[in-house]
């Protein structure tokens, strides 16, 4: 058996690093790299600097996708999980289609249940359904991971305007987190025929192994181990908490969705009912999380809530004098230097002359009151280095929140706008 998980430790790292100089790698790549360029453009609109450079964001991911990409071929190399290629790249086509559309669906979860879906009413194309749909649980698993890891990193502060009931709107802070990875994987393949370079499995098998395969393979089938590029994308929208928080609940929601998706596809190979059962629950149970957190995002709580007469602190500047002080976000700025702060002119007044020392009272997001102190005697402190909440700010972000697959709706509108120009 350890000769067996060191050969599959071994050939998987071989198999990804030849894939690293394929084409398709870096046509993922490049994709991800134009969105973060949008991504790049709002936080320049909305910091008026970038943070890091994009070239540094992109290769962060690009390495982050990598880790991710190896884990998800030892699973899929452990568990003997077959998949047909040709099925796994209509997959790509609906997503890279649905990315153009809203860059939240490349999602595998949506392309895996309509091509599924479409396969299963109309029998074309013919789909390996079970072996698509394990890997995208395996794929989300691994997500989640990169979520908790990864997710929050490079957030950017918005304004939104939220519905506390019905009629009553309130304006709020926000993080709006993006993050892409491009995953370099390698899958146990049959009816393959590509110019790509594979490698035939010749391994210490068990007995068990492979685990999954579909019914029609045949006994003398070759398999191959053969490197694809994938790519997943988390977005959401941090109200309830920092974006650290918000991201590790995310990951945990997410990893309970792709678990639960590998138990009814891994019965779906025995149980036809099951295709069906999987195929729907992929798609629906996905758009049901995200459509549950931003009602969270939209009326529940946060920390972030602008309020009559109060300073928020929302977004602190690395290596700022706030960041120095030891000001968190959530806090609410009561007092500098003594004089009593509940608007943006009086914290602009203050900072008119450069102050040589400071002490700061503020109120952290559990209610703690506390006193903060910091001095410059050589150059003098001329701001803060934050962006704060009041409840005149003026919102820059909206949250989308328009039902179940509101990528349909979109297309329907769009087709009914051409339709009716064109009449007309």
């Amino acid at each position: 058996m350890l000769k067996f998980f060191w050969q599959i430790f071994e050939l998987t790292g071989l198999s990804i690093f030849q894939l690293l100089f394929s084409w398709n790698f870096w046509v993922v790549v490049i994709l991800i790299s134009f969105l973060y360029k949008r991504e790049q453009e709002f936080e320049q609109a909305v910091l008026g600097y970038n943070r890091v450079s994009l070239t540094y964001k992109v290769v962060e991911s690009s390495i982050a996708g990598l880790v991710g990409g190896y884990i998800v071929s030892l699973i899929t190399l452990f568990f003997g999980i077959v998949v047909d290629v040709d099925s796994f790249m209509y997959l790509w086509y609906i997503a890279l289609i649905l990315a153009l559309i809203n860059p939240r669906y490349l999602c595998f979860s949506y392309s895996a249940g309509i091509v599924s879906v479409i396969s299963l009413i109309f029998t074309k194309p013919v789909v390996d359904i079970s072996g698509i749909l394990v890997i995208v649980a395996i794929l989300h698993f691994v997500e989640s991971l990169l979520i908790f890891l990864d997710g929050f990193r490079g957030a950017i502060p918005v304004v939104i305007e939220r519905r506390k009931k019905e009629g009553v709107f309130s304006t709020s802070g926000a993080y709006l987190m993006q993050r892409f990875w491009v995953i370099p994987m390698v899958i146990i393949a049959y009816n393959y025929q590509t110019t790509t370079q594979v490698v035939k499995i010749e391994l210490f098998e068990p007995t068990w192994w492979p685990l999954f395969k579909p019914q029609n393979l045949l006994p003398n089938a070759m398999l191959l181990m053969t490197p694809i590029v994938a790519a997943l994308g988390y977005g959401d929208l941090a109200v309830e908490d920092e974006p650290a928080v918000i991201s590790k609940k995310s990951a945990g929601i997410l990893s309970i969705f792709s678990i639960v998706l590998f138990i009814l596809s891994a019965f779906s190979y025995k149980v036809y009912a099951f295709k069906w059962v999987a195929a729907l629950f992929a798609p629906i149970a996905h758009e049901s999380i995200i459509l549950f957190q931003q009602k969270k995002q939209k009326e529940g709580k946060s920390i972030f809530e602008a309020e009559e007469n109060t300073i928020k602190v929302l977004y602190v500047e690395e290596n700022s004098v706030a960041e120095k002080m030891g000001i968190k976000l959530g806090d609410t700025l009561i007092s500098i230097n003594g004089v009593l702060i509940q608007s943006e002119n009086e914290l602009e007044r203050i900072f008119s002359d450069a102050q040589i020392y400071m002490w700061v009272k503020v109120k952290d997001k559990r209610g703690k009151i506390k006193e903060l102190y910091y001095q410059d005697y050589e150059n003098g402190i001329r701001n803060l280095g934050i962006i704060v909440i009041t409840k005149n700010v003026t919102p820059n972000y909206k949250i989308d929140t328009e039902g179940y697959f509101i990528f349909i709706k979109s297309i329907a509108s769009k087709i009914k706008r051409f339709l009716f120009n064109k009449t007309n």
